[in-house]
């Protein structure tokens, strides 16, 4: 890292795991964080790896984050009766802030999830000739015949 690079490092370290961490879990975005402080992503982010237990607390300011931004989606929703001519820009508005709370705190992530389920007969049928034979019961073998219908 060079001269530059160190005096960046130095100045958030000056400025402190509370000032950077309460920005970010009022709301604000580490784009935002990293403006303020004129440092790049990675930077920004070697600064948060290299604190004991940092990056855990930063996790945290982005929950802290998701709580903030659920609650002022919550607010704007409350609101908009007293201004029903913006009703489209409100939703918006909450739409954008319910997906910053998903993206924050996964708690709030209100998709849902495909669930995939892939079935072999094959297994289904080596599964149930292996159950009838744990209980003793006789499994008949054989081949299937190809019956043509004279229609």
């Amino acid at each position: 890292m060079g001269a530059i690079g160190k005096a960046k490092m130095a100045a958030l370290e000056a400025a402190g795991e509370d000032e950077i961490f309460g920005m970010i879990a009022a709301g604000k975005n580490a784009s935002d964080v990293i403006a303020h402080y004129d440092v790049g992503w990675s930077l920004f982010h070697k600064w948060v790896a290299s604190g004991e237990g940092r990056a855990q607390r930063y996790d945290e300011a982005k929950q802290m984050a998701g709580h903030y931004y659920a609650s002022q989606a919550q607010k704007i929703a409350d609101e908009i009766h007293q201004h029903e001519a913006s009703v489209n820009s409100a939703k918006l508005a909450v739409d954008v802030l319910k997906w910053k709370a998903a993206k924050a705190s996964p708690e709030y992530d209100t998709r849902q999830r495909d669930v995939a389920i892939n079935i072999s007969v094959n297994d289904l049928h080596a599964q149930a000739a292996q159950l009838l034979n744990s209980v003793g019961a006789d499994v008949i073998e054989g081949e299937a015949v190809e019956v043509e219908d004279d229609d």
